[in-house]
């Protein structure tokens, strides 16, 4: 069943311009056929009861939740190409709340002003899109694109940054990983392509962020990044089960 977020007044459903489209002009919808519309947090199943003008009533509010108990953050240094994309779509698919990303000394990829709004709607189509087909009920929070210095503005109970300097056993990411509690909101922190300089790792140390291992090899940024959230999300997914 489609999975669409949107507006509920009363009992009827709104859609955005391009979710009507993909309703009608792409799954070609029929009168009496069902979808979910998420509003605010909430999941409703509603149907479509008239074309020209479109009518799409709610039937009733759905019983789920899909997210994670714990508030993730993933900062995400920029990455080149399609990579980005991927790892934005993942990213959402692996439950995490909120998304920053970040320009380092050696990031490869960087933004005009204006270019970044262009990119950051774009990114957040990327998002919506995630979040209907993975069936949650919350779009990631997009912020906006800082650079290394205003890591501060990131806010978080636990952080932790995957450092290619100290790789080999994991122990110290699953030492954090465990310690995450109940409410508590998490950060993970992954590179560049050519990873962290020195002096940002210590400026990310002084901000409460621990230096943690993801393995023995040295992953690619969007590999890091896929591996600390799958993990996460296995615990605390295992831990509330």
């Amino acid at each position: 069943m489609q999975r669409y977020f949107g507006k509920i007044i009363g009992r009827q459903v709104l859609l955005e311009d391009k979710d009507v489209f993909h309703l009608t002009r792409v799954m070609r919808a029929k009168v009496g056929e069902k979808i979910e519309v998420v509003n605010e947090g909430e999941v409703y199943l509603a149907q479509i009861n008239r074309f020209k003008p479109l009518e799409i009533d709610v039937v009733r509010r759905l019983k789920e939740n899909n997210e994670l108990p714990n508030k993730i953050v993933l900062i995400a240094a920029l990455i080149k190409g399609d990579k980005m994309d991927l790892v934005l779509q993942k990213a959402t698919e692996l439950g995490v709340d909120e998304i920053v990303l970040l320009e380092t000394e050696r990031t490869v990829v960087k933004f005009k002003k204006d270019e970044k709004e262009v990119k950051i709607k774009r990114f957040n189509a990327i998002l919506k899109e995630a979040a209907e087909q993975s069936r949650r009920s919350v779009i990631p929070h997009l912020f906006r694109i800082i650079d290394f210095d205003h890591l501060s503005d990131v806010d978080a109970d636990i952080k932790m940054i995957a450092y290619e300097e100290e790789a080999g056993p994991t122990n110290s990411f699953n030492k954090v990983v465990e310690s995450i509690k109940p409410g508590k909101k998490v950060a993970v922190l992954i590179g560049p392509e050519g990873g962290f300089a020195e002096h940002e790792v210590e400026l990310a140390m002084h901000l409460g962020y621990k230096k943690v291992s993801l393995g023995k090899r040295i992953l690619r940024a969007e590999t890091a990044a896929f591996y600390a959230l799958s993990v996460i999300a296995n615990h605390l997914e295992k831990k509330n089960a």
